[in-house]
């Protein structure tokens, strides 16, 4: 059981992550660099890699029951389905009830459940895939972050895949992120196969290169070190 202090520290790392998203999407700023030629340039080239791995570790598209955490809008979730997963096995978690509602209504055939990431509603094994993208590492909180993985660890059935797409450098312009680095994952997952993998060119030159050519931003993706996100693949042993 959480000690009182922990879980008023949970209580005010929620808090503060809802203030967070909502102000995330009443801002026109990121509205803008969300929908600009950089970020699809990101988002397509991140579910190339997905693909990819996806087929690399033979993942069954037509059986495994998909998890998606910090599912948002659901749209990723809608990624899954149109690669072949079975819409009835794919759950949606977010820990904001607006955002679970708006999957619900977006994706009529989407499960979408609001619950909080470090406590997740479901039996343990209960998910061959479980994915989360850029959610982790919005927890500031060194404790909440560690339950929300070891919740992964315990939803995921043996020989299930944790599949996470999530920053590997600070944001200087954005303090409410903190990094989710190999270390952490390594640490979390020990005795597992974990995999690893630099994608995604950072977004800052990326929005400067975006209105050269979609080669221009080809070539910043070819240098690892200016690749801003981490691709990891675990294996639940």
């Amino acid at each position: 059981m959480a000690s009182p202090r922990a879980e008023e520290d949970g209580r005010a790392e929620r808090a503060r992550l809802q203030s967070v998203y909502r102000a995330y999407f009443s801002n026109p700023y990121y509205k803008k660099i969300w929908s600009g030629a950089a970020a699809r340039f990101e988002l397509e080239h991140k579910w190339e890699e997905i693909v990819r791995v996806l087929a690399e570790e033979g993942v069954d598209v037509t059986t495994a029951r998909v998890l998606d955490l910090g599912a948002g809008g659901g749209s990723d979730c809608e990624r899954f389905r149109r690669l072949g997963f079975n819409p009835d096995r794919i759950i949606a978690v977010d820990l904001l009830g607006e955002f679970a509602q708006g999957a619900r209504t977006s994706y009529a055939w989407l499960s979408s459940v609001q619950a909080d990431a470090s406590r997740l509603p479901f039996r343990g094994g209960s998910f061959d895939l479980v994915y989360q993208s850029t959610m982790v590492s919005s927890v500031l909180d060194a404790a909440w972050r560690k339950q929300i993985l070891e919740e992964v660890r315990r939803v995921l059935a043996p020989k299930g895949l944790f599949l996470s797409y999530d920053t590997r450098y600070r944001n200087p312009w954005n303090r409410n992120t903190r990094p989710l680095t190999a270390s952490e994952l390594h640490a979390s997952f020990a005795g597992c196969l974990v995999k690893i993998r630099s994608i995604t060119p950072i977004p800052q030159l990326l929005r400067l290169v975006e209105k050269l050519s979609d080669l221009a931003c080809r070539a910043f993706e070819k240098l690892p070190p200016f690749r801003s996100h981490l691709l990891a693949v675990v294996r639940k042993a």
